[in-house]
């Protein structure tokens, strides 16, 4: 006599829709049946660590990747609190860490410049947003005695320097003369080492702190005018009741002096 025995299924949990590992599946498809008390793995194809056996039943235990490294997350040096991030190389292979002179950035969004420098690039960006400052330089200038066609001759003692902040900028100058050459009429300044907006009595104010070997009367003063898009600074003179004029070269000598310095806003 033959006794047929049939086995008893196995119950199995199937995915729903699907279940995928490295390739899909029709939904429902023997592929894609998990039984209830299995443990899946799943291993990166570079260098897996190895399983190691363990006593519970329909699990096993993975050892830590040895060798795993992510571009771009590896950080290196030493890590300050709150440190701005930057990369190593232009690929972003890694996280570069920081010295003590690192900047930093607070939850407030405070910047900590630790090193106390912010560079600007030479030629600005300039910015239409009134609260963004967008420019820094220091630098030395040349002023230049003039009618707009004949300069005169600078002395080697002359000097001049300006701080630009934004659009505003300091000048401070001592303009010493050798020889007025073939200068006449009304005298300028130019040479001014950024140009002054285009607004008519809102450019700047500059101060005449000492004059000597000028030829005027006593008790006139010397000024500057601030002119609206030209690289200039107008000589005035405070020599009547009703105000000033503008200086001409009978009144500057060979050998004038004059040191002044204030401030202007640039184009």
């Amino acid at each position: 006599m033959t006794i047929y025995v049939t086995p008893i299924p196995r119950v199995i949990d199937l995915a729903a829709p699907s279940f995928t590992l490295g390739t899909a599946n029709a939904a429902g498809s023997a592929a894609t049946a998990v039984a209830s008390d299995s443990t899946l793995l799943a291993f990166d194809t570079t260098d897996p660590a190895a399983v190691a056996a363990s006593a519970v039943v329909g699990s096993a235990t993975v050892s830590a990747r040895r060798d795993h490294v992510h571009a771009g997350t590896t950080a290196t040096g030493t890590v300050v609190d709150e440190a701005i991030t930057r990369f190593d190389g232009t690929g972003g292979a890694s996280l570069q860490g920081y010295s003590s002179l690192s900047p930093t950035i607070t939850d407030a969004g405070i910047i900590n410049l630790t090193s106390g420098a912010l560079a600007f690039p030479a030629t600005a960006i300039a910015s239409a947003n009134a609260n963004t400052l967008d420019d820094y330089e220091e630098g030395t200038w040349s002023p230049v005695l003039t009618d707009g066609t004949n300069n005169a001759t600078n002395h080697a003692h002359m000097a001049a320097a300006y701080i630009k902040i934004g659009r505003l900028v300091h000048i401070q100058a001592r303009i010493v003369t050798s020889s007025l050459g073939s200068v006449s009429g009304n005298i300028s300044i130019s040479g001014l080492p950024f140009t002054p907006q285009n607004t008519t009595y809102l450019n700047g104010s500059i101060s005449v702190s000492n004059g000597q070997n000028l030829s005027v009367t006593a008790g006139y003063n010397v000024g500057l005018d601030v002119l609206a898009n030209t690289s200039s600074l107008l000589v005035k003179l405070w020599d009547g009741t009703g105000g000033s004029t503008t200086m001409q070269s009978g009144e500057w000598t060979d050998d004038g002096l004059v040191d002044f310095g204030g401030t202007y806003i640039s184009a």
